[in-house]
């Protein structure tokens, strides 16, 4: 499809589709098995608002305080967010 803008002929690209298949008891952040201990090593306090929340939503608080997470994508996401104030470690 073409469309005229200020002048100018313009070809619009369609944005591509990204579906994924929707199956009966799919979870995207389903619980595995896999269990990964996140410790707080650094003070968020010169950090930015948004990376001191994720700290927050980590459910740490102090230094040097841990918490067990279930390894999925959304944890993973926000670890990567803060991995200047955390360490990571899987547990068994």
């Amino acid at each position: 499809m073409t469309r005229e803008m200020n002048g100018h002929i313009v070809k619009e690209a369609k944005a591509p589709l990204y579906k994924q298949k929707v199956e009966k008891g799919f979870h995207p952040y389903e619980l595995g098995d896999k269990k990964i201990k996140v410790t707080l090593v650094k003070s968020p306090i010169a950090c930015l608002k948004d990376q001191q929340q994720t700290v927050k939503a980590l459910g740490l608080t102090k230094i040097r305080s841990f918490k067990i997470h279930n390894d999925n994508a959304a944890i993973r996401g926000m670890i990567f967010k803060v991995k200047h104030l955390v360490t990571v470690e899987e547990v068994e």
